[in-house]
């Protein structure tokens, strides 16, 4: 037999629970917890005055006040009068599914034009800022992502980890490379742990040629598709990424002229 006390039980286990499944569905809506957990409210009491809300949210009416404001322009809630008392009423279910649907619709008509507008960036110049080691890892996503089967890669061969430690670069970075089978070449200046990185060559899907080893390059340049990626050192910690074809043939050209004058395995 269902008494008063069993059913306070039910509805305290109920209450318990929303922090759950009902949460993640009305934070669908765009609700935030507070927001949910006067819907909530509304839909079980039917009409309501903020005072019958306030007392089942445990929520102070100045806070309620903005809350169903917000909730009504949403159209989560109907605002109407009884016996000259402000009185709200939660809208149903259905009724929140089928605002989901015409905003979907809508958001779906847009979509079209929003792809002309992202063409239209990308396929022009510009220029990106970032920093740090997300900042890096961001440039590598883009490489990655960029769908090249190919990029030339001027550096000293340790700057870049300034930034991330060795492991990441073998583990994260060429094992990707691997798998999309994607192939470095490679100029470096001359030293003891450029040509140990130089030896791995072969099995890292890479192909190094030396420059001499007096040559100072603090910071690293990448060329692939038709963007340029700049990493300057840990002190400057700036990465900056140039979408612009004219200057990644350019910066193309100038590395194959100096490829082609450089030789493997030693010093030119």
């Amino acid at each position: 037999m269902l008494t008063t006390e069993n059913l306070h039980e039910i509805l305290e286990y109920m209450h318990m629970n929303y922090s759950s499944e009902i949460m993640k569905g009305l934070g669908a809506f765009g609700l935030d917890e507070k927001e949910v957990k006067v819907y909530l409210a509304g839909l079980e009491i039917g009409t309501a005055t903020v005072l019958e809300l306030s007392r089942r949210t445990t929520l102070p009416r100045t806070t309620l006040y903005p809350i169903l404001e917000r909730l009504e322009h949403q159209g989560v809630f109907k605002v109407g009068k009884q016996k000259n008392t402000t009185v709200y009423i939660a809208e149903l279910p259905d009724v929140l599914k089928r605002h989901l649907d015409d905003r979907a619709q809508l958001f779906a008509k847009t979509v079209p034009a929003l792809e002309i507008i992202q063409d239209t960036v990308h396929d022009g110049p510009g220029v990106t800022f970032y920093e740090g080691s997300d900042g890096f890892k961001r440039i590598w996503k883009a490489i990655m992502s960029s769908g090249v089967k190919e990029y030339r890669l001027i550096t000293s061969g340790t700057g870049l980890l300034d930034y991330v430690k060795e492991p990441y670069i073998v583990k994260r970075v060429i094992a990707e490379r691997l798998e999309k089978k994607i192939v470095s070449k490679q100029l470096i200046p001359d030293s003891r742990d450029a040509r140990k990185i130089v030896e791995k060559d072969k099995e890292e899907l890479r192909e190094s040629r030396f420059l001499p080893a007096n040559i100072k390059l603090p910071s690293t340049v990448i060329i692939f598709a038709d963007q340029v990626a700049f990493i300057t050192t840990r002190k400057e910690n700036t990465m900056i990424l140039l979408a612009s074809g004219d200057v990644a043939l350019t910066y193309r050209t100038l590395f194959d002229l100096i490829w082609d004058k450089a030789e493997t395995g030693k010093s030119v």
